[in-house]
């Protein structure tokens, strides 16, 4: 691995951390901005271009909040991570990620990220989100 390589791959983690933290804080600028201007986020429908990823993240907010108590989150915690750069601007990436919520382990899956680097930075040109396994008392399942 070359040291160019090293630098990409600390790039791409942080580039991966900052969206899973953005999502989760509803950061709608800086979630969107972890995305190419043409980026697709693939989910039951695609969400294609930058803008339109940001107006869907700043849509209506999916996670039940209880009338007492504390209120309702979820953490998107990423593990293993395999980044395969395809050429010297381009990188295929999987990672797992594990969700926890008020219920605990509330779900898990990995995303299947095709990246791409513009002006030196890397960012997200399609991401597809698999879910593997939703807790009996997952927040968002169904």
């Amino acid at each position: 691995m070359t040291d160019e390589q090293l630098r990409d791959r600390a790039m791409i983690q942080q580039l991966l951390a900052c969206c899973a933290q953005a999502g989760d804080a509803r950061k709608v600028d800086d979630y969107a901005a972890c995305f190419a201007e043409d980026g697709v986020l693939q989910l039951d429908e695609a969400i294609m271009g930058r803008e339109a990823i940001r107006q869907w993240m700043a849509g209506p907010e999916i996670i039940p909040q209880p009338r007492e108590g504390p209120p309702s989150f979820v953490s998107h915690h990423l593990t293993t991570c395999r980044i395969d750069f395809t050429d010297p601007d381009s990188a295929a990436v999987r990672t797992y990620w594990l969700v926890t919520s008020n219920a605990g382990i509330d779900h898990n899956g990995y995303y299947v990220d095709a990246l791409r680097k513009v002006d030196g930075q890397w960012l997200i040109a399609h991401r597809r989100p698999r879910t593997l396994w939703f807790s009996a008392d997952s927040l968002v399942a169904g």
